[in-house]
């Protein structure tokens, strides 16, 4: 297979197959993101990365894997969560659900937030091994939809690499406003 963008990169192919052997936890998902993400949202874009951020301190327990924030103002605003799970559980349905209602109670703390605009699009990825899906919650929607386009499909990282690629550059043009 000929890779175009990020799977070129030999630290991107390295933490991919971590992530396809057979004994492959859920850092291993982890890492391959945490050496993604700054590609795309970059610190000279006014993005911040965080990992595992905590939002409300009444509430232990909830957070995501991942955080983006963006800086406008000189106010730091979240706007996209990312809920990361191992390999092996891509096939079942349950589990997708399980992992969106998860992302979505995230992405409702986070608009509950005093420094987050409530009428601002947020937008959510769950990654579960070698796949991910990529959704939005609308300011008047109760539950996430699909991210226009995707359709609720499961993107392979390394099959679906283009794909991924033009939603991560279009998720960076969406929360840079």
């Amino acid at each position: 297979m000929s890779y175009q963008y990020y799977m070129t990169d030999a630290i991107q192919q390295y933490y991919y197959d971590q992530i396809k052997k057979t004994d492959s936890i859920e850092n291993d998902v982890d890492n391959f993101w945490l050496n993604l993400l700054p590609d795309y949202f970059q610190k000279k874009l006014n993005f911040g990365i965080e990992q595992e951020a905590r939002w409300l301190p009444e509430i232990t327990g909830q957070r995501a894997d991942w955080t983006i924030r963006y800086v406008k103002n000189g106010s730091l605003k979240k706007v996209v969560l990312m809920e990361d799970k191992r390999k092996g559980m891509e096939t079942q349905s349950a589990e997708w659900r399980e992992a969106l209602s998860q992302l979505t109670r995230y992405l409702k703390l986070v608009r509950a937030e005093k420094n987050q605009d409530a009428k601002q699009t947020l937008y959510g990825v769950v990654n579960m091994g070698t796949y991910t899906r990529f959704y939005q919650l609308e300011h008047h929607e109760p539950e996430c939809i699909d991210y226009p386009g995707t359709k609720g499909k499961p993107y392979e990282l390394a099959k679906d690499e283009a794909e991924i690629h033009e939603i991560l550059l279009d998720l960076v043009q969406k929360t840079s406003h």
